[in-house]
């Protein structure tokens, strides 16, 4: 089932979240497109969650928190992973006075160590690989800060 996006956003589909493929368990899963968040509307026409698929999730993310690894990033460092080794997130943080980090998001393949990926997850790489759908300028230089609002996120 596909939803056509407006505003030229990434149409969302239904699809696994967990998969087993070329010897990988691969788990590409973002919570707020599968909820409906008080700013970010459920694409229509999509099935409401079961209880028990409400509770699968939930299992999901209280395991990842109970395994998570907490990284203490100084200045300068670069952190790299594997979008579809693992999952992954980031804690909200407040600048101090006189200072403030910068997060650039960095879509990196290596052609000969990208993991084989499932049909249903080739279209978002592709998109993003082959298609070039994401800007290619980068503001380096200090500019005021973007917003962007989860429903605009790019997912594989």
């Amino acid at each position: 089932m596909r939803d056509s996006p407006p505003g030229g956003l990434i149409e969302r589909t239904m699809r696994p979240i967990l998969f087993y493929h070329g010897g990988h368990i691969i788990l590409n899963y973002t919570r707020e497109p599968l909820l409906r968040l008080s700013n970010v509307p459920r694409s229509s026409g999509f099935p409401s969650l079961t209880a028990i698929q409400l509770e699968a999730l939930d299992l999901l993310e209280s395991t990842a928190k109970a395994n998570q690894v907490v990284l203490s990033n100084l200045p300068c460092d670069l952190t790299f992973l594997n979008n579809h080794g693992l999952l992954h997130s980031r804690e909200a943080f407040e600048d101090e006075a006189g200072s403030s980090r910068y997060l650039v998001r960095l879509w990196l393949r290596n052609e000969k160590l990208a993991w084989k990926l499932p049909r249903a997850l080739q279209d978002g790489n592709r998109r993003l690989y082959e298609e070039n759908e994401v800007d290619g300028s980068w503001n380096i230089v200090p500019l005021p800060r973007l917003t962007f609002t989860v429903a605009e996120r790019l997912t594989s």
